[in-house]
């Protein structure tokens, strides 16, 4: 980092992800060197990023406010506002998460590390790879099913 960054989120525009939720990109590119943070909103019954998992990424979420399901290796968990949840890479670090209320936004923050070298991101049940790094960002490879 080369500057001190303070940014506001209430001003940051949000990203409409697949028509379900929305990311608001806080630290994101050129403004660090090793890792982005963003806000997540998930409208009621919705869901985030299909169930993946990173090879080179380690995340970080805290949950702002809500409640929901987490989807993991280990299976569904609840979780809800003040819960910090580790992913480490490779399948034992994979996610998605899915708002249950029926009123309530879940909001969380997603802090993760900047992936050095070529991220593949696997997302196991839709046969889908994406390949995120310094030269590229969210390029989707579909493997064909045997």
């Amino acid at each position: 980092m080369k500057d001190l960054i303070i940014k506001n989120i209430a001003v940051i525009q949000g990203v409409i992800k697949d028509n379900m939720f929305t990311v608001k990109p806080v630290v994101m590119g050129g403004d660090v060197d090793s890792c982005e943070v963003c806000f997540v909103e998930i409208p009621p019954g919705k869901q985030s990023w299909p169930y993946h998992y990173h090879d080179q990424s380690e995340e970080i979420f805290y949950v702002v406010s809500g409640q929901g399901k987490l989807r993991s290796c280990d299976g569904e968990k609840d979780i809800k506002a003040g819960d910090m949840i580790c992913f480490p890479t490779g399948e034992k670090g994979g996610h998605s998460m899915h708002n249950t209320s029926d009123s309530e936004m879940l909001v969380y923050v997603d802090f993760g590390v900047k992936a050095v070298k070529t991220d593949i991101v696997t997302m196991p049940d839709d046969g889908v790879y994406e390949l995120i790094g310094n030269h590229f960002d969210w390029t989707a490879v579909e493997v064909p099913k045997k």
